[in-house]
């Protein structure tokens, strides 16, 4: 497993320092989830930083009602900045994370947060970073709910899942997406339809494919 982690290491995550590479192949494990996995849930108390290295997993708000309100996605290279400030204060996902396919994380005890701080110029480059990185996603979800229409906001959606998954397919239900965007399948359905008739998608039985 040390030698996975490690090659895991260097294709992910190539401007760690050696030494905090040695650090991670000391104390780190490395966990292989199956899709739809909860890897996070909300209240659960924070106890590794997950090291994304293989695969895609999604990061999602979740109120009583099981209504969902989608953050962003995480893909290799890449750490939840949300699980990262919540360990820092009560110590509590404030969030849900599930890996939408087969997935592989290098897992950090959460202790190793603000001890790699100073030590490491790389891993507080990092942090600094990932923060950065999820906060500007997380505005555009704010000015998304705020100011977009929601035809807006699902080709967002789109382009963003895309992206995320490096393929113009989409594999999803027209109710895993009004339930991701908090709207109705049947809303969805009919922005889905107008979009089809614009040539910017083809809608299939449980897959949608992005043509621009």
């Amino acid at each position: 497993m040390k030698k996975e982690i490690g090659q895991y290491l260097e294709l992910c995550f190539p401007d760690f320092e050696q030494g905090l590479k040695d650090e991670i192949l000391a104390i780190a494990d490395l966990q292989l989830l199956p899709p739809d996995t909860l890897m996070m849930d909300i209240g659960q108390k924070v106890e590794i930083i997950p090291l994304i290295v293989s695969g895609q997993v999604k990061v999602f708000r979740e109120d009583e009602d099981d209504h969902e309100l989608f953050l962003y996605y995480l893909g290799p290279g890449e750490a939840c900045a949300i699980t990262m400030i919540c360990s820092a204060r009560e110590g509590y996902s404030k969030i849900k994370a599930i890996p939408e396919e087969e997935s592989r994380i290098i897992s950090v005890p959460i202790s190793k947060l603000d001890e790699w701080m100073p030590k490491y110029k790389s891993w507080y480059y990092f942090v600094m970073d990932t923060y950065q990185d999820r906060f500007e996603e997380l505005l555009k979800v704010v000015d998304g709910i705020a100011f977009h229409r929601m035809d807006e906001r699902l080709l967002e959606y789109l382009e963003k899942n895309a992206a995320a998954s490096q393929s113009s397919i989409i594999h999803k239900t027209h109710q895993q997406i009004a339930q991701e965007l908090n709207s109705s399948r049947e809303v969805i359905t009919r922005l889905l339809k107008k979009l089809e008739q614009r040539g910017v998608v083809r809608v299939n039985r449980n897959q949608i494919e992005l043509l621009v």
